[in-house]
């Protein structure tokens, strides 16, 4: 028996029935004369999960069998499928699947295929699929179970390129805006301005992550918040903010690309005129303010009450609560609109933009007018943060009482 047969068989029985909503053979011809199969699956995300990571490169964060941590990498991924699962598959390049064949089964009613591999493992996306699990097992209602995942399938049996293969597929990371961004210093401004106030400075590359504030978080806060007095300025620039107002909730990227956007027409206005473009002056002076307010709404003791009250209403999916510590953390999706009505407390003082809450602001009352539009949306976090009228009832919500100082 050759060598690559016994190679084969060892794991010949590591095999896989995954259902697929979509098969499709896109193999080319140069993987024909190779006597191999290219297959592109659209699957039901709980079916990525069965799949082993044998022939990974990478071993997934959290395993018994290693001591990585959860990486700024991971956070990512997680916040992207929970801000937006329903985006999930077009924003990741997907799952690679390598086995040694691939049967699709008579499609079942409603086209449904179930497609047998074998020997098979997925050789990327082991984080993805790791950081999803984690996710589905906070939520044994199956909450994410309708969304779908994109998987490529390579069919091949020759051993030593199944190694080559899982080898390329894992050696061609391209560097990410964040770090293109901060080695141009366009967050030198930021990372001073948090520094002087909070004593920590912000993330400038996508490996600097201990102790440090996650700028594309920052800027998702900042932009959120931007007050109306800047918002209707008559520039293209806060024309463009005000058009997308739900933007800073799932457009991590887009938001910081949007950054880099007016601090290139900064430092062009500047070398004309000395020009100071009014949201770059709020996203400096108010940085550090706007990560305490983020912080101290998150974790906030005062939604726990109601978090508990309306659990059996779908509410764990907003946030997630321990017991034991007695600590909270209320998800992104619920904090987005949360922030946005709270604009009216902005304020630009001698010492820059402020955050001045009067003591009269009734926050419990915010808070449940924030639950009672969560129950319309049936505990969804997304569909809430997807839905212009939410923000709009918080702004108004808050510019109709009496806290309000003029």
């Amino acid at each position: 028996m050759s060598t690559l047969t016994m190679s084969v068989d060892q794991t010949s029985r590591k095999n896989h029935t995954l259902t697929a909503i979509v098969v499709r053979n896109t193999t080319s011809l140069e993987e024909s004369k190779n006597n191999a199969l290219n297959y592109t699956l659209v699957c039901p995300l709980k079916e990525i999960l069965k799949i082993n990571i044998d022939e990974n490169l990478r071993i997934a964060y959290g395993d018994s069998n290693t001591s990585k941590k959860e990486t700024s990498i991971h956070r990512d991924i997680r916040e992207s499928f929970e801000e937006a699962p329903d985006r999930f598959i077009q924003r990741h390049s997907g799952f690679c699947v390598v086995c040694n064949d691939l049967n699709v089964a008579s499609k079942q009613d409603g086209g449904i295929s179930q497609v047998t591999l074998t020997n098979a493992s997925l050789i990327n996306g082991a984080q993805t699929q790791r950081v999803l699990k984690d996710i589905i097992s906070n939520y044994p209602d199956e909450a994410y179970s309708k969304y779908n995942v994109r998987v490529e399938v390579i069919v091949e049996k020759n051993r030593p390129e199944r190694i080559e293969i899982a080898i390329a597929r894992n050696t061609t990371n391209n560097v990410s805006d964040l770090s293109q961004m901060g080695k141009k210093t366009y967050f030198n401004s930021l990372d001073d301005s948090c520094k002087s106030v909070l004593g920590i400075g912000v993330q400038r590359s996508e490996t600097e992550t201990d102790g440090k504030i996650p700028t594309q978080t920052l800027l998702q806060i900042l932009r959120t918040m931007v007050p109306k007095s800047i918002r209707s300025e008559d520039t293209k620039d806060m024309q463009a903010l005000d058009k997308s107002t739900v933007k800073a909730y799932s457009g991590k990227t887009s938001v910081l690309r949007e950054y880099k956007k007016y601090k290139d027409a900064e430092e062009e206005g500047s070398k004309l005129a000395g020009f100071e473009s009014p949201i770059l002056k709020f996203y400096r002076e108010f940085a550090p303010y706007a990560w305490q307010t983020f912080e101290a709404w998150q974790s906030d003791p005062d939604w726990i009450e109601l978090f508990n009250k309306n659990l059996k209403a779908g509410a764990k999916r907003i946030g997630k609560y321990d017991e034991d510590t007695k600590d909270f953390n209320m998800g992104w999706a619920v904090l987005c609109p949360v922030l946005y009505g709270l604009q009216h407390f902005l304020k630009e003082t001698s010492d820059g933009w402020r955050i001045d809450q009067p003591s009269s602001f009734d926050k419990k009352n915010y808070m449940k007018k924030v639950f009672d539009l969560l129950k319309d949306k049936e505990f969804n976090p997304q569909e809430f943060a997807k839905d212009k009228g939410v923000y709009l009832e918080l702004y108004i919500y808050v510019s109709e009482n009496s806290w309000i100082e003029q």
